[in-house]
């Protein structure tokens, strides 16, 4: 799975050093998602990999739309997922069904949860993101989420800039490709 494959799973499944009691970890974790959850929207600049950067835009209930500064697309409308590359004229449509979405869906069934200040460490033997680091800042927004999977690549990725509860209009969320673009179905359920 190429990189851009990589990154979108993460953002599907959609935010550490060991420190204090896993319980509270956990705890303070699931209000943490209880407050992203709440949020009717939310925008950011990120980072990916210290090198390419975009525009993340969230409104709930999980539709998602990401501009990358190399004309790159990855946007959903809860239904739908597209990845759109002006680059290779590619656009990759996967069906959302049975996927569960947001940061919730993400940060969600990880056995061991541990917490150090504002660093969890979010760690499981049997997902393929085996571990997670999230950094929030000290409003309880995700400042880092770094995951690596299980073959030990890691993806990191830097929000700035972060405005909650913006207008986001639907339409923003149903991209339609250019059709000049060569579409590939379910392109995350392929094998490599």
């Amino acid at each position: 799975m190429n990189f851009f494959s990589k990154f979108c799973l993460s953002l599907l499944l959609s935010f550490l050093p060991v420190g204090i009691f896993a319980q509270d970890g956990k705890d303070k974790l699931n209000a943490i998602i209880s407050k992203l959850n709440s949020l009717d929207t939310f925008r950011a600049t990120v980072t990916i990999n210290g090198g390419l950067t975009g525009v993340l835009s969230y409104k709930n209930p999980y539709q998602l739309h990401v501009r990358l500064n190399d004309g790159r697309i990855i946007s959903a409308n809860g239904k739908v997922l597209w990845f759109y590359s002006p680059d290779s004229s590619l656009s990759g449509r996967q069906d959302l069904k049975g996927v569960s979405g947001g940061l919730g869906g993400l940060l969600s069934g990880y056995e061991n949860v541990t917490l150090a200040g504002k660093t969890f460490r979010l760690t499981s033997t049997t997902k393929k993101i085996s571990e997670i680091i999230l950094i929030v800042s000290d409003n309880d927004l995700p400042r880092v989420i770094k995951m690596k999977r299980d073959d030990d690549d890691i993806t990191e990725i830097s929000f700035s800039g972060i405005a909650t509860n913006i207008g986001l209009g639907t339409s923003l969320f149903n991209f339609q490709p250019p059709t000049s673009s060569q579409i590939v179905e379910n392109p995350l359920n392929q094998k490599e």
